[in-house]
């Protein structure tokens, strides 16, 4: 089968590349694994989905968050499927036999955006530095794929702050009681955290309107509110704008005068060019494998991450019985090059049904005996997760030995005191907001369990072997285009999705 374009994936890159593309009236192609939600999900799903949240059954209730209130708190599976990072049979080698990183491959339709918080920031000028790109070139293709991912976000302090995207009009989500009151508390002392370096407001959720606030979140929109790329490709593909065939595993690719051919799991493929858009692990893999790399150690960078639990000093009702989101409630953004070169980003969380679970597994036999007192301080937690910025961060060694990855850490000296400097800041801030800092309960994220990672193939001025154009193309080739996070030089620390799709817009646009 041919096609002017092919794109590999149908992820946000990949969705965002088939809009640049569908724009420009190209004839597209997407190939794609495509795994789906079990039926037995799917019909929770629709049963949910189709009623008022206080007409669930306490079985459906129960059901759409088992996995994740019985394990650990980050573990994700959309309404109890396992689908978002279920490996076909093709992709077994991908496996971290190791347990060096925790970074997943998805190989749904939609890959990731399945899944993910749904916070959404540009990236602030800084931001760019290493980069062969600029704030300037990625402005227009945020501004293009905002009201893709309903984009919903209120002017304050946080829009003068990162400029990358003009908010015409708030639209903020139903906010918790607990959220109000901290942006509140902060507005009123605003000239403490102008001094601490610290910019805030309410976070940008890619939600569409309007929230039901179920509460739901993490577990998987009943609705079907949250931002998935799959989503939309499919009514792309009902409405012509693209051809879609799933079930289809890109083995190789191969470059020649007149366009590129592609062999996979369904047969050869060609198409006048190729855009890559597989995910991180996928795409480094298969560009490594096609280009004879074998051996060629690339390394993918992440941004580190933590929890810092802290405890509010403030009388609310109980929270579990208001209507609200459960995903970040608020942002932080802290701008002091006494605390770190770069910009890091930090999400809210206010209360959810995860918390007490998750503090019961830290008192291990003592669970039982404390769960009054487990009940009564997760109603008054809120979690902040900080990120840092890949230069102050671990890494990922990778290196393709027949067809399987092989990885290895690299530590950062940098990182604990980026760490422990961040961590103080924050501390003080939350004293200033009426928040008691549990400093001695910080948890960094395990490397790579950010999903913030990328820069394998980075994009450069003049690329080498293993290293891309600033049109996401490897050096050597003219018509295969990478446009996932595979090519970002760094990885910055505020949120990555909204940039990765703005990126493969610009890319798309552009080629």
């Amino acid at each position: 089968m041919n096609a002017q374009d092919i794109i590999i994936g149908s992820g946000p890159s990949g969705l965002a590349a088939a809009e640049a593309l569908t724009a420009k009236g190209r004839d597209v192609l997407m190939l794609d694994a495509g795994l789906e939600m079990d039926e037995r999900a799917q019909e929770l799903r629709a049963r949910m989905g189709g009623a008022e949240p206080e007409q669930w059954s306490e079985a459906d209730r129960g059901a759409i968050g088992a996995v994740r209130r019985s394990e650990k708190s980050d573990s994700i599976q959309p309404f109890g499927s396992d689908f978002l990072f279920r490996l076909p049979e093709e992709m077994a080698a991908f496996a971290d036999r190791g347990g060096v990183h925790g970074l997943k491959p998805s190989f749904a339709r939609g890959g990731l955006s399945n899944g993910w918080g749904a916070s959404v920031l540009p990236y602030h000028a800084k931001d760019f530095e290493g980069w062969p790109i600029g704030l300037a070139d990625l402005a227009p293709h945020y501004q293009a794929i905002a009201p893709v991912i309903g984009m919903a976000a209120a002017r304050d302090g946080l829009a003068d702050f990162y400029t990358g995207v003009q908010i015409e009009e708030d639209r903020p989500l139903p906010q918790s009681t607990q959220a109000r009151e901290l942006l509140g508390r902060m507005e009123a002392k605003s000239d403490i955290f102008a001094k601490l370096g610290l910019h805030f407001g309410a976070s940008r959720q890619a939600i569409a309107s309007p929230c039901r606030a179920c509460a739901m979140c993490l577990y998987g929109c009943p609705y079907r509110l949250i931002f998935n790329a799959g989503d939309t490709v499919e009514q792309m593909a009902a409405e012509g704008a693209l051809r879609y065939q799933g079930g289809v595993i890109v083995k190789s690719f191969a470059e020649h005068a007149d366009g590129v051919t592609l062999a996979t799991s369904a047969g050869k493929f060609e198409a006048e060019r190729l855009f890559i858009a597989g995910g991180v692990l996928p795409t480094t893999r298969l560009v490594l494998g096609s280009l004879g790399l074998v051996g060629h150690e690339v390394v993918i960078q992440d941004s580190q991450h933590f929890y810092l639990p802290m405890l509010h000093r403030w009388s609310t009702p109980d929270p579990a019985d208001e209507p609200r989101h459960t995903l970040a409630q608020a942002f932080w953004a802290i701008d002091d090059p006494k605390v770190e070169r770069h910009v890091v980003h930090a999400q809210l969380y206010t209360y959810n049904d995860t918390y007490a679970p998750d503090m019961a597994q830290r008192f291990g036999p003592f669970a039982d005996v404390a769960q009054p007192l487990i009940e009564r301080l997760s109603r008054r937690l809120i979690v902040a997760q900080p990120f840092l910025h890949s230069a102050v961060s671990p890494a990922i060694g990778v290196r393709l030995v027949g067809d399987r990855l092989f990885y290895h850490r690299i530590d950062n000296p940098r990182t604990k005191g980026a760490i422990s400097r961040v961590k103080s800041r924050i501390a003080k801030a939350a004293w200033a907001a009426g928040l008691v800092p549990l400093t001695p309960l910080l948890r960094p994220g395990t490397l790579g369990s950010s999903f913030h990672c990328g820069g394998s193939l980075p994009m450069r001025e003049s690329p080498i072997k293993g290293e891309c154009d600033t049109l996401g193309r490897p050096k050597g080739l003219k018509r295969t285009h990478i446009v996932d996070a595979s090519i970002f030089p760094t990885i910055p620390a505020p949120t990555i999705t909204f940039s990765v799709m703005a990126n493969a817009h610009r890319i798309a646009s552009d080629a």
